[in-house]
C-alpha cells in the first residue's frame, strides 16, 4: 500500500495557504459590499464553507496517505460532502438570483406602466 500522500506537501500547502488568503479577502470584501440580504447570506455561507474546505482538501491531497485507509476515506468523504454542499448553495444562489431578477423586472414593469397611463381626474 502507498504510504505517501497523493501530492507532496511542499506543493499543496503553499497553494492552500494562497487559496485561504484569496477566499478570506473575497469574503471580507463581499461583506462590505451592497447586495440583497438573501444573496449576501448565501454567499457568506458559501465563503465560510470554502474556508473550511481548503485546509481539509489540502490534507486530503498532501498529508493523508492511502496507506491509512480509514483516515484517507474519512477525509475524502468530508471533502466530497463539502463539495456537494457548495454545489447545492450555488444552485440556491442561482434560484435566488432568478427570483431577485423577476422581482426587479416586475417593479420596472409597474413603473413603466404607471408612467404611460395619464392621471385620471377625480370625478
Amino acid at each position: 500500500m502507498n504510504n505517501t500522500p497523493l501530492l507532496p506537501a511542499w506543493v499543496v500547502l503553499p497553494v492552500a495557504a494562497f487559496m485561504l488568503l484569496v477566499v478570506a479577502v473575497h469574503l471580507l470584501l463581499m461583506l462590505k459590499s451592497e447586495m440583497p440580504a438573501s444573496r449576501k447570506r448565501i454567499r457568506t455561507l458559501n465563503g465560510w464553507i470554502m474556508l473550511f474546505l481548503v485546509p481539509i482538501g489540502a490534507a486530503a491531497f498532501g498529508i493523508v496517505s492511502p496507506g491509512e485507509p480509514r483516515l484517507f476515506v474519512l477525509v475524502w468523504s468530508i471533502v466530497i460532502a463539502m463539495l456537494f454542499l457548495l454545489i447545492g448553495l450555488a444552485v440556491l444562489d442561482m434560484v435566488n438570483t432568478t427570483r431577485l431578477y423577476q422581482r426587479e423586472r416586475d417593479n420596472l414593469g409597474d413603473l413603466r406602466k404607471s408612467r404611460r397611463e395619464p392621471e385620471k381626474p377625480d370625478q
